[in-house]
């Protein structure tokens, strides 16, 4: 199928105003300048890649709201008020939520998410039905679990006995939020560090030496008055660096707002993040950091994308459509959502 639209092109997301692109069986095969004859007629829309939230908690859905004011010790430590939270939760309750939660990230242009699951193969189980209509692509990291029985580990580091000897799949840690925990982290060699607030010179040097991909969580760090992640320093380091929005209790799982706030606050700490690079880290970094061939509109990536409105009273008359996407844009402008190049969401009713 040919489509007419324009465009953010590939890894810089250059922007296209008349430009064509086509799919077979899920995959992006020809991308091109200026509209073609006999195909589908979208010039009314900007297409892009699609959201990856490289970090959440949806099983937290339940309970919104519900940790503000506390620390991060305080909210989801291992004494934190989150886990007596659970104790008096419904696996009914926390399925609806999640539910709520998943419908919401597709209606905002996330396809793809990694999520660590609590509470071992329960856990697993209730996220794992909660999926049974949906497209989305899932990384489930469990822990209290077998190896074979999720994607990998996403494990707090009072878990790491946790760790298998001889492990075969993905392996992430949350650490950096507090004084002294990437030390410990790091010497552990995993695949992913999720927050890496804390991080010092030293320690973005070691995850460059050991190719350890980060994810930051900007918006519930400020929240957990953990502090902002060093992002442009890990940028320039080499350092894979993707974006997520963590606990639902604290966040909505939405990656416009993240996108906006990672923009905007980098600003006041240093040289600022350019749009394409905050784009690169919700989209390309996440897809690419578990092993999955999406995240740009580009020949041979699987065609997971948006559909702008970019005719919407919010994003006419940008002068910096990336710019405007990462700052201004709502999820109402996202009009169609397609997965491996099937529609599975049209806001048009069409």
């Amino acid at each position: 199928m040919m489509y007419n639209a324009s465009i953010l092109q590939g890894n810089e997301f250059e922007f296209i105003e008349e430009a064509h692109f086509q799919i077979e069986e899920g995959v992006i095969t020809d991308v091109g300048e200026g509209y073609l004859p006999g195909g589908v007629d979208y010039r009314q829309y900007l297409a892009m890649p699609s959201f990856f939230n490289a970090h959440t908690h949806l099983g937290d859905s339940f309970a919104k709201e519900a940790l503000l004011g506390l620390n991060v010790t305080q909210a989801v430590g291992k004494k934190g008020l989150k886990w007596k939270l659970y104790e008096s939760s419904t696996r009914s309750e926390r399925m609806i939520a999640m539910k709520d939660s998943l419908k919401f990230m597709l209606a905002s242009g996330t396809t793809g998410f990694a999520d660590f699951r609590e509470f071992g193969m329960e856990g697993i189980n209730e996220l794992k039905d909660c999926l049974t209509a949906s497209n989305m692509t899932s990384i489930i990291l469990g822990r209290d679990v077998d190896e074979n029985e999720c994607d990998g580990f996403g494990l707090n580091l009072y878990q790491k006995n946790q760790i298998p000897k001889n492990r075969k799949k993905i392996l992430a840690l949350h650490a950096g939020e507090k004084e002294g925990e990437l030390e410990k982290a790091l010497e552990l060699r995993p695949d992913i560090l999720v927050h890496f607030t804390k991080a010092g010179k030293r320690a973005i040097k070691q995850a460059v030496k050991n190719k350890i991909s980060v994810v930051v969580c900007p918006r519930s760090n400020s929240l957990l008055q953990a502090g902002f992640p060093k992002v442009r320093e890990m940028l320039d380091s080499r350092i894979k660096v993707s974006l997520g929005s963590d606990n639902v209790m604290l966040n909505q799982p939405n990656m416009l707002r993240e996108m906006e706030y990672l923009f905007k606050v980098s600003h006041l700490v240093g040289k600022p993040l350019t749009p394409a690079e905050v784009l690169r880290t919700a989209t390309y970094n996440g897809f690419k950091t578990f092993n999955i061939n999406s995240g740009l509109l580009k020949k041979g990536m699987s065609a997971s994308l948006l559909f702008l409105d970019k005719n919407a009273p919010n994003l006419r008359h940008s002068k910096d459509i990336r710019a405007s996407i990462v700052g201004r844009c709502e999820m109402e402008n996202i009009r169609k959502v397609m997965i491996d190049g099937k529609s599975v969401l049209n806001k048009n009713g069409k």
